[in-house]
């Protein structure tokens, strides 16, 4: 037998007395060996020193056990993704997978590395290149390379979102049981989908609590906390509300320090909400009243059905929407601590 280094899976074959493919699956986890079978490949590789070149392995499977994950270029500016980003590794390193992250020109290197075939699958976080993306979609479909969209669904293509819209829902119908009448609602960027999704949940919401829209009032703003404090200091120069419900936590902390140097109290002159429950949500003063999206949670569903795609040769019709949850907080009336309310 060869030396440690010009060891083979035949060799390992040999030695456990099973078939190439068996050791093959061993090493690709597959679920369908049986575990005491796997013990035994295993045991087998520790004690020849036998450590399988990953790129001969993808080639000898025609897998390369690694998977591409788009996100937006600046996604460390929006602490939700951290999650999404832990969950998707956590799943790949149980599932003998790497993630390659890419951010910039993201068209152009997930084509590179689909030309190469370099991956066995993409998950991207929708983009905003939309023709483009679309022609991309199209490319890996004709290819049979397996890909999954989290966000705005796409033609027929597999997804998982977060339900913005049943989100934006409860705190509006939350913002109506707590009496509050004229509400500010502070947008995200022009046309980006979670925004719009949550002005429509927000207005589904209140209709159904018999609010009057007209007493709904909207601003424009761009996820940012300085788009936040502005789109409140425009609109309170002229205008009163006795709530801004705003697209993330971002503006809503801009909401926030807008109050604190202009004297407004909150919440008892003016309830705020977010939505993404940021890290910073719970420890502002006072707390921040705001919608949890499950982005744990959307990484694990994401990067287990890309991986049943991977390995089933299959596309199944995966279109996932996960509920968010309303956390309330001092930010609002009815999350004043005791001592505080007047």
């Amino acid at each position: 037998m060869g030396t440690p280094e010009k060891l083979t899976i035949d060799d390992v074959a040999k030695y456990c007395g099973c078939s190439r493919a068996t050791v093959s699956r061993v090493m690709n986890h597959d679920k369908r060996v049986r575990p005491e079978t796997a013990e035994a490949v295993e045991a087998a590789m520790e004690k020849l020193g036998y450590h399988p070149n990953s790129m001969a392995r993808a080639l000898s499977a025609g897998k390369t056990n690694t998977v591409a994950v788009v996100v937006p270029e600046k996604w460390q500016e929006q602490p939700y993704y951290i999650k999404l980003i832990d969950a998707i590794e956590d799943v790949a390193d149980s599932r003998g997978y790497n993630i390659i992250l890419k951010r910039r020109k993201y068209i152009d290197s997930v084509s590179e590395l689909v030309n190469r075939k370099q991956v066995d699958g993409v998950i991207f976080r929708n983009m905003e290149e939309t023709g483009k993306e679309l022609a991309l979609y199209g490319k890996m479909e004709r290819m049979g390379l397996p890909f999954i969209l989290i966000g705005k669904p796409v033609s027929t293509y597999p997804f998982i979102k977060v339900d913005n819209v049943g989100g934006a829902r409860a705190v509006a119908s939350y913002l109506a049981e707590e009496g509050y009448k004229k509400i500010l609602f502070i947008k995200g960027p022009e046309l980006h989908v979670d925004s719009i999704d949550r002005l429509a949940g927000l207005k589904i919401g209140l209709s159904e609590k018999g609010f009057n829209l007209d007493n709904l009032f909207l601003s424009d703003g761009d996820y940012s906390t300085e788009s936040g404090y502005h789109a409140a200091k425009e609109y309170f120069a002229k205008n009163k509300a006795d709530a801004v419900f705003a697209a993330n936590d971002r503006m809503a902390l801009g909401v926030l320090l807008y109050c604190r140097e202009n004297g407004i109290k909150v919440p008892e002159e003016l309830g705020i909400v977010g939505f993404d429950d940021n890290f910073f949500a719970e420890y502002l003063t006072p707390s921040l009243t705001t919608v949890k999206p499950p982005m744990y949670e959307i990484g694990i569903v994401a990067m287990e059905s890309l991986i049943r795609m991977i390995e089933n040769s299959e596309r199944p019709n995966i279109r996932v929407i996960l509920p968010a949850e309303l956390i309330i907080r001092e930010s609002c009336r009815a999350g004043m601590k005791p001592d505080k309310k007047t």
